[in-house]
């Protein structure tokens, strides 16, 4: 990373407070439409909120430095190094933890100088737990070197977010779904046993002395006879 994206990296940071207080009432100031690389940011952006993550990684240098927000909440926060940690980190940990996620971009700002496109928008998504809806301003920038990007710049406040569904919480709530679907069909396998042992239990209720009759037949007849 250049020691200019450092500079504008610093700058991005006020940003965030920028769009929180522009975000619904008009669009940040100085942000220009999308066209030339802010395009293709743009482009990237809506593979990933689409799903095609082979399609968004790609606009990425194999090298690729990621500096998400600090805390637990975002994904694929913190430092990471090269597409595949980004997908690791940020791509797993959007997978587990939103039914539907991404960055929805309102405005751009680029500067072909220092080959930097900052992006004022919203992160939105459904999370997997609990029942609010993500929905918080945020700041992207990016810097390329030639048509990929070589660092991604990521500034939020993370304490907005729902939280991270991490591995281990994954494979606790499978575990409590296979346990739950095998209660299910336990219950399911006594209600069945309980209803034929009923049906059984009505098959021989009938007293029969073995001649057609029954035994209060016989009984009556006795009665008359006497």
């Amino acid at each position: 990373m250049s020691q200019e994206s450092v500079g504008v990296g610093q700058r991005a940071k006020s940003l965030v407070q920028q769009a929180k207080r522009s975000a619904g009432v008009g669009d940040p100031p100085l942000a220009t439409e999308a066209g030339g690389r802010a395009e293709g940011m743009r482009e990237a952006l809506r593979a990933f909120g689409e799903g095609d993550i082979d399609r968004f990684l790609e606009a990425f240098a194999e090298d690729v430095q990621w500096s998400g927000p600090k805390g637990e909440n975002f994904p694929g926060a913190g430092e990471h190094e090269g597409r595949d940690a980004v997908r690791k980190a940020f791509v797993e940990d959007a997978k587990r933890s939103y039914a539907s996620f991404g960055f929805s971009p309102e405005r751009y700002l680029e500067s072909p100088a220092e080959n930097i496109v900052v992006a004022f928008g919203r992160f939105v998504g459904e999370p997997t737990q609990g029942t609010r809806q993500l929905d918080e301003p945020g700041v992207q920038m990016w810097e390329f070197d030639g048509d990929k990007v070589v660092f991604v710049g990521i500034y939020a406040d993370s304490a907005g977010f729902p939280g991270v569904v991490t591995e281990e919480d994954e494979a606790e709530r499978e575990e409590k779904d296979e346990e739950k679907d095998d209660d299910e069909k336990k219950d399911e396998s006594s209600g069945e046993s309980r209803d034929s042992g009923d049906s059984g239990d009505k098959g021989d209720s009938s007293d029969s002395n073995g001649d057609g009759k029954s035994s209060r037949d016989d009984d009556s007849g006795e009665r008359e006879s006497s």
